[in-house]
């Protein structure tokens, strides 16, 4: 079975085209999953791979998003030039899958979402840096990254429209991450808001058990 394969993407800020390595989804295998779903895998680690950056600009995002999404305004596209610009004079990013270059381009990710104004995507960007700490077996900056996700996932949740399908996801986060930084009450009481209104998603099945958890420690 193959692992890797190439894809061409053209920015959609600066119009470069690049080839990047992609992950084949049938060569990823999971083992087991952290208390806050983080997965570990057995071989490949996709969290590696899953971030496209522009070597060009440094414009960046999620595969997924990279090539469809739309800088609206002026004041929008001035702002990322300006920050991307400021990145590129202190990050150096070299053509590699390794855990540093992994969270460097997750950051660059939370810039350009953070700029457009999608508070989700940063959070994500922040947990999965979180993740890639973890993995390395650097508590304090993944407490450090925990703690902006949280923060992104807190602001979106307050401020945000999203779909409800969004929501029992968002929940869970709010309450696991606040359970990772020994915050009882409030991991609890997100936990609760998660299990009232989305008792059958699969979020709030996990919810259910940190929730016990908590109770028993």
């Amino acid at each position: 079975m193959r692992t890797f394969w190439e894809k061409e993407f053209t920015c959609p800020f600066c119009e470069h085209r690049f080839r990047k390595k992609m992950v084949f989804y049938d060569a990823v295998k999971i083992k087991s999953r952290d208390i806050d779903l983080k997965p570990v895998f057995e071989d490949v680690n996709p969290l590696l791979y899953e971030v496209v950056t522009c070597p060009n600009c440094y414009f960046s995002a999620f595969d997924k998003d990279f090539e469809t999404i739309k800088i609206k305004g002026e004041e929008t596209e001035k702002r990322l030039k300006e920050l991307l610009e400021e990145a590129k004079k202190k990050i150096k990013l070299k053509n590699e899958e390794t855990h540093a270059e992994a969270i460097k381009r997750y950051a660059l990710s939370g810039i350009v979402y953070s700029v457009l104004n999608q508070r989700k995507k940063v959070a994500i960007s922040y947990l999965k840096i979180a993740w890639l700490f973890r993995e390395m077996g650097r508590p304090e900056d993944e407490k450090r990254y925990i703690e902006r996700a949280l923060k992104e996932f807190e602001n979106h949740f307050k401020y945000d429209s999203y779909e409800e399908s969004d929501e029992p996801m968002i929940l869970f986060y709010l309450g696991v991450l606040n359970q990772l930084l020994g915050k009882r009450k409030e991991a609890a009481r997100w936990y609760e808001r998660l299990l009232g209104k989305h008792r059958d998603s699969l979020y709030a099945k996990v919810g259910r058990e940190r929730w016990q958890d908590l109770r028993k420690s």
